[in-house]
């Protein structure tokens, strides 16, 4: 199969590193120009400088915006009016006893995890459907399938994410216009892997150690028992912003590795 995203704008959301930076190379790797996204002017050109030299001649350009208020979604829109391919991966967590979680940090979430992306489709979306072609993905979370008393605010926006996905794909019937969700698992990234790093002197362990030691006390209900590698995740984000995935509209799919316990 091959995909080619030639001609194409591809705006990715929370791009400077981790599974957001892997998405905005394998869709530059694919052809597409690419709007990078991270909170500051300094990682911004971090991924702009790591991308253009693991890909000479990429077309790329940057755009620092903290997606916490209304502000940061009208700099990437005016930075970048239109595009085909828009991804909604910028998300944050806090891990507290939801009993003791102030409004504020609820807010917080939901303004950067929910309202964020309502606010980029509600100006791209449109733009799409009136040209017959285009492509919204969002990366969710097991989370919003796996009740935490740690991770409430966390996991309830991710669950409206889940409901806002499928009601904007409402709106792309009978278009050659897909709006589609990945829940995302366990995925190697640069929080994660400098956080294991931390644990792994204390514990005077290998960083390997400490994540297999994850999936066996956290993850145990995990089938590939093994946290993903970035890189997974945007090979899906890659097929399903592709011609390819024409018939893949509304639909919630998963590179979770097998954490949800269930069969759809």
């Amino acid at each position: 199969m091959i995909i080619d995203h030639k001609g194409r704008i591809a705006i990715v959301t929370g791009s400077s590193e981790g599974i957001g930076f892997a998405c905005a190379r394998a869709l530059a790797e694919a052809g597409a120009a690419v709007v990078i996204n991270g909170r500051s002017d300094a990682s911004v050109a971090r991924a702009l400088a790591q991308l253009r030299d693991e890909l000479p001649g990429c077309e790329a350009i940057g755009v620092a915006a903290d997606l916490s208020s209304a502000e940061g979604p009208a700099r990437i829109i005016a930075a970048a009016p239109s595009c085909d391919i828009l991804i909604s991966n910028c998300a944050v967590n806090n891990l507290a006893n939801v009993l003791d979680e102030p409004d504020e940090m609820f807010f917080r979430l939901f303004e950067i995890n929910f309202l964020a992306g309502v606010r980029l489709a509600r100006h791209y979306l449109p733009q799409m459907i009136a040209r017959n072609r285009g492509r919204v993905l969002f990366h969710n979370s097991e989370q919003a399938l796996r009740p935490s008393p740690h991770m409430a605010a966390y996991g309830a926006s991710k669950a409206a994410e889940l409901v806002l996905a499928r009601s904007l794909a409402e709106y792309t019937r009978g278009t050659a216009v897909t709006v589609n969700t990945i829940v995302i698992g366990p995925t190697r990234s640069a929080v994660t892997g400098a956080l294991h790093a931390q644990m792994a002197e204390q514990q005077g362990k290998t960083v390997a150690e400490v994540e297999a030691d994850f999936i066996t006390h956290v993850r145990p209900n995990s089938l590939i028992h093994r946290i993903a590698d970035a890189s997974e995740v945007a090979s899906m984000a890659v097929y399903l912003t592709s011609d390819h995935a024409s018939a893949t509209n509304g639909a919630v799919l998963s590179v979770e590795g097998g954490t949800r316990e269930v069969i759809f």
